[in-house]
């Protein structure tokens, strides 16, 4: 936590709750009565716990390597096993470490090791690179794999896409009963689906209240707080724990508590997250007074339309609709959207070096979006994982120039804002 700020109360819950994940899974690991699923962190999950499966989701291994910046240690071993230096950093880092036998959950809660799949289940609707990713693992695991690939590019998702979508959520159902040798049960699907719904609504409400100037929390802040909505989606625990959240942002947004103190900058960041950098770089827009107020990788997590009467095809055009899976056109209008709606002064483009599918930037929506909004874009040259694209200085200096040039001086808000608030 950067100094300047007042931690949240409910921080503690969220480290109890998480632990509380990883033993159960390490549990699911010994028991042999037990199954485990390892699941991509936008896939089915719905679908692999109603079939009674514990997910295991190596996106937050790989997340969690990068923030405690071990990358270096696993990058390498992965491009010895013949992976490009420019493929995903996020998979060669989490690959790294398998084949190294490390992992930080054991530091963190115990786990002696991930323990090995009955399957794997994914979808490409985040990032194409996570078939092949998993498509590895199966391999080396020898277990069975199982995604959904759903269509991409899209401006509207409308009765042809989402017919799509049901065809392979009813395909993947299947080939996951003959593997596991159990039927899906519509009830406890029904349940899981609704438990989603919950907590994805609170999750927005949480979002939203960054809308409030001040902020009462930031990127970062998120960043860290939708490990419920991954790792226990489809769960009362991930439930429960929002609403405690949500109680406790209420209270701070009412009493106009800051996420930072003396917020003079609101911004928006688009691209996935430089997970290798997340301390630095929140202490840097903290101590520059810049509130880093939403951004597509949060939102991706609001889901809306999840119907436990109607699962299957909820899901489809859920899990089809997500952000990145969407067109250039689709995106600028959503940004477009986002930046009046939040109020933001400015907009960050973070150009991830190994996730050029993920960044924007790449495609052009920085330009764009300046010329119809007329909010400035900032673009950090960076990446996810890989600390050797990073550089903290580089940015600290962008970010002065940028300020300097929108003529943004210490102690005040921008000209932009002032007009937008008056």
């Amino acid at each position: 936590m950067p100094s300047g700020r007042v931690p949240l109360e409910s921080a503690p819950r969220l480290k109890e709750i998480v632990h509380g994940y990883y033993t159960d899974l390490a549990e699911a690991g010994r028991d042999p009565s037990r199954h485990v699923a390892w699941c991509s962190a936008l896939g089915p999950v719905e679908i692999v716990r109603a079939l009674g499966y514990t997910p295991y989701f190596p996106e937050n291994n790989a997340a969690l390597i990068g923030a405690r910046r071990l990358t270096g240690r696993y990058i390498g071993k992965a491009m010895a096993e013949g992976f490009s230096p420019f493929a995903e950093s996020e998979m060669t880092s989490d690959i790294g470490a398998m084949l190294a036998g490390e992992s930080p959950l054991a530091d963190l809660h115990g786990l002696a090791s991930i323990p090995r799949p009955e399957v794997l289940v994914y979808s490409t609707n985040l990032s194409r690179h996570i078939a092949g990713w998993f498509e590895y693992y199966a391999n080396r695991q020898g277990a069975p794999l199982v995604g959904l690939h759903p269509p991409v590019g899209l401006d509207a998702v409308e009765k042809a896409e989402v017919d799509c979508g049901v065809q392979q959520v009813l395909r993947l159902v299947a080939r996951l009963e003959q593997l596991s040798g159990r039927a899906l049960d519509q009830d406890a699907l029904a349940e899981v689906v609704e438990h989603t719904a919950k907590a994805a609504r609170l999750w927005s409400e949480i979002l939203e209240l960054a809308r409030q100037t001040p902020s009462p929390l930031t990127y970062f802040d998120t960043l860290i707080h939708v490990a419920p909505i991954i790792l226990m989606r489809g769960t009362e625990q991930a439930v429960q724990y929002y609403e405690i959240l949500l109680a406790e942002l209420k209270q701070r947004a009412a009493a106009k508590v800051a996420a930072v103190p003396g917020e003079r900058l609101r911004v928006y960041w688009e691209g996935p997250p430089a997970w290798c950098a997340l301390r630095p770089l929140a202490s840097l827009f903290l101590d520059q007074g810049i509130a880093v107020v939403a951004s597509t990788y949060s939102h991706n997590y609001a889901f809306v339309g999840f119907q436990s009467e109607n699962p299957v095809e909820s899901m489809a055009r859920v899990y089809t609709s997500i952000y990145e899976n969407r067109s250039r056109d689709y995106k600028r209008r959503f940004l477009a959207r986002e930046f009046e709606r939040f109020g933001v002064d400015a907009a960050v483009f973070h150009d991830a070096r190994t996730a050029p599918q993920n960044s924007g930037v790449r495609l052009g929506l920085h330009t764009r979006l300046e010329q119809d909004t007329g909010v400035p874009a900032m673009v950090i040259e960076g990446d996810t994982h890989d600390l050797r694209l990073v550089s903290v200085d580089h940015i600290r200096t962008q970010i002065r120039e940028f300020m300097e040039l929108h003529d943004i001086a210490p102690g005040r808000r921008s000209a932009r804002h002032d007009a937008v608030t008056r």
